[in-house]
Formats: C-alpha cells, sequence, structure tokens
C-alpha cells in the first residue's frame, strides 16, 4: 500500500517541479462550477506541497487503507467484470499486515483474508475455509521486494512534459491534485510507473507486456491533508489496451483509495486459533 501511495506522490511531485510557482485554486463544485470559499488560503505552491508530501510519506510506519476496485475487461467478444474490495492494516518494521480482500467476478464470490507477521505467512483458503502456513522464506522475500522498493530513486525528469495538464486546488482543510489525458506521453507515464514498480524476480515475458500498453485515457486524483501533509485518499481511472500475441484486450479500471489511522497502528497480531489451526505448507511443499 505504502509503494502505491509514494508512486502515486511520486508522479504529482513530478508534475510540481514543473509549475514550481503555481499556487492552489480554490476548489471548484463539479455540479454547480462554483469555487468553495477557503477562510485560510495556503500560499505554498505545487512543489511545496509535494515536497512535504513526500516527506510524510517516508514518515509513516502503520496505517489502515480500504480500496475498491472495479474492472472490466473485454477480450475475444466477451466482457468480464471483476469488483474487488480490500481491508488493510500494515506496520512497516518489522512488515506486518492484515488483509481481507472480497472480489467479485462474473458474479461469483471469492473472499481471501491473509496476515503476514513474524509469526509467518497465513492465509486462508477461500474454497475449503482451512487456515494455511506458508514457507518462511515467502516472508523474507516479501519483505525485501518491499524494502527495495524503498529505495528505488524516481526519475522525475520524465514528468516535465504534463506541466500543462496538472491542476491544483485547495479546501480549506485540503489540497487537491490531479491530472486528465490521453494519447502517447500518457502511456509512457503509465508505463514507466508500472516498470518502476515491477515486483523483484519479474521475467522478461512479462515485462514485455507492460511494453505492449496502450493508454486510451488516464486520470489520478488524490488529497493531502493541509495539516499533516499525508496523503488522505486517491481515485485513478484508467482505459488501457494491451496487444498480446495479436489479441487485443480491453481494460477499463477505476481505483478509490483510503488511508486512515496513519502511524496509529502498534501491533497486528495473528489469532491463536489461526496460529494452531494452520495446514504448514513447508510439510506439505516437502520443504
Amino acid at each position: 500500500m505504502k509503494k502505491w501511495t509514494m508512486t502515486v506522490v511520486a508522479v504529482a511531485l513530478a508534475f510540481a517541479l514543473s509549475a514550481c510557482g503555481q499556487t492552489a485554486e480554490p476548489k471548484e463544485n463539479p455540479i454547480t462550477g462554483e469555487k468553495e470559499e477557503v477562510v485560510v488560503k495556503s500560499d505554498l505552491t505545487a512543489a511545496d506541497v509535494m515536497k512535504k508530501a513526500s516527506a510524510a510519506v517516508e514518515a509513516q510506519q502503520s496505517m489502515h487503507s480500504e480500496m475498491v476496485m472495479k474492472q472490466t475487461m473485454e477480450m475475444d467478444g466477451e466482457t468480464h467484470e471483476i469488483h474487488s474490495t480490500i481491508d488493510m492494516d500494515m506496520i512497516l518494521e518489522p512488515l506486518a499486515m492484515r488483509q481481507t480482500m472480497i472480489m467479485k467476478m462474473d458474479g461469483e464470490d471469492m473472499a481471501i483474508e491473509q496476515f503476514m507477521t513474524v509469526d509467518g505467512f497465513f492465509m486462508k483458503d477461500p474454497q475449503s475455509g482451512q487456515w494455511m502456513k506458508f514457507p518462511g522464506d515467502m516472508y523474507e522475500q516479501i519483505t525485501g521486494q518491499i524494502a527495495d522498493s524503498q529505495s528505488t530513486a524516481v526519475d522525475f525528469t520524465m514528468y516535465e512534459q504534463f506541466a500543462d495538464d496538472f491542476k491544483f486546488e485547495q479546501t480549506n482543510d485540503e489540497y487537491i491534485l490531479s491530472l486528465k489525458g490521453s494519447g502517447e506521453k500518457f502511456t509512457t507515464l503509465l508505463k514507466d510507473i508500472m516498470e518502476q514498480n515491477m515486483p523483484a524476480g519479474m521475467d522478461e515475458s512479462e515485462l514485455d507486456t507492460v511494453s505492449q500498453i496502450d493508454v486510451e485515457s488516464l486520470a489520478i486524483e488524490f488529497t493531502i491533508d493541509k495539516k499533516t501533509f499525508f496523503t488522505k485518499n486517491f481515485d485513478i481511472d484508467m482505459v488501457m489496451t494491451i496487444d498480446e500475441e495479436g489479441q487485443k484486450v480491453k481494460i477499463d479500471q477505476n481505483i478509490i483509495g483510503t488511508m486512515s489511522k496513519i502511524n496509529e497502528i502498534d501491533e497486528i497480531n495473528v489469532p491463536k486459533e489461526v496460529i494452531d489451526n494452520a495446514a504448514d505448507m513447508s510439510e506439505m511443499m516437502g520443504r
């Protein structure tokens, strides 16, 4: 979760660097077109706000997040709909996570529950309801991937071309940054973001899939708290096509995320009944 938040913040920071003198306008009501009254207006520029937001992200050690993803895929004349909700608590050091994901695909529901702490990586089988404990090296591998993602430098220069597309607004309590566009330059943006955030060990064929993406439209909006500079929520809409081995797949996707309880979660514990009753996958896999 933090990795994705940092990616969004990095994108916005890059845009801000291209519009250093721009201060936030009062937010416009999307229905009436009228601008909201801002009692205490901030004179910070977009660059100022995003630098502070990036520093705030680095200071985040725990958080609660809720995400809703709606995705429609069109392929070979067929349409598939996927609706997912994710409820998650996370602590970064040492890495601990509790996650519940409910996925509905083509009318079928599937719920996945997970715990990942120093006690191990546990997942509940959605079919049988049996808890499973996976090999210890999976915890180490995931921990390493998250650590690697935090140390990856972002090349902000590749976003300079988006200065004219960047919008910066404010309310009494929040800053709102948004971007809308389409065409090849946004395809390049999405590819760069995805390639920078690929999990470690991804092979060339999977990376090649990214190169086959074309973005028809992309819209990003996220909100930053004026006092703490923590990112509170984001809303991402994208329509893209992927050409894989001559077959075109069109994906229409919307992701809404909300972050709360930042630095308020002190511990995540795996319930005793889960530890006691989980099937040991290491033994079953002969490891």
